[in-house]
């Protein structure tokens, strides 16, 4: 059996130590670390952006509960996203129907985590449809997704943040990929028939 706590696999490690020994200003540097990506995380699966922050602020008390729990077995930040995932989870069973999602869009873009996507597409109008696409898939690929293309985890820790094997992520993500492929060649016909 392993002895704990296990070495932490990446650049958190001392951060984690500063937490579990609840040394003053540790936890305010995991806020400072991850607000931003768990918010962003919070507001691509909840449409109203004072709910998402309530559940991104009861995400970091998750945390602040239960960092003693964490055992290293993954990164830090997996296991942040993890604790969101979960917490974005209560706040739908809580109000028992599956809330329309905010279009990234239209998020304040300090909030995101990663660069804006804008780069990645040609046209503002192309990125819109994207996101549109994207609120249209079930939970699981949608999740699947914004972990892995926008907040830039690789595949073990989108698998490990969602509490599932690798190839069930894999499968979720490519699912996923593939509807959204669909749906653009779906509009790509249509504009091109309504000319």
């Amino acid at each position: 059996m392993a002895q704990y706590p296990l070495p932490v696999p990446d650049e958190h490690a001392q951060l984690v130590q500063e937490l579990k020994a609840e040394k003053p200003g540790a936890f305010e540097k995991l806020f400072h670390t991850f607000w931003r990506p768990v918010m962003a995380l919070a507001l691509s699966h909840i449409a109203d952006t004072a709910e998402a922050e309530d559940c991104a602020i009861e995400t970091f008390e998750d945390l602040a509960r239960g960092i003693k729990k964490f055992r290293g077995e993954a990164k830090l930040s997996t296991y942040v996203y993890r604790v969101a995932l979960n917490r974005i989870r209560k706040h739908h069973r809580a109000h028992k129907r599956d809330l329309p999602t905010l279009p990234l869009e239209t998020c304040p873009e300090e909030k995101l985590a990663t660069p804006p996507l804008e780069t990645r597409f040609e046209t503002a109008a192309e990125l819109k449809h994207l996101y549109h696409d994207l609120n249209q898939l079930p939970r699981t690929q949608r999740e699947a997704i914004t972990l892995r293309h926008i907040l830039g985890l690789k595949l073990p820790e989108v698998a490990r943040a969602l509490g599932i094997p690798e190839n069930a992520a894999a499968m979720r993500l490519n699912r996923g990929i593939k509807k959204l492929q669909k749906m653009r060649q779906r509009r790509i016909r249509r504009e091109k028939y309504a000319r």
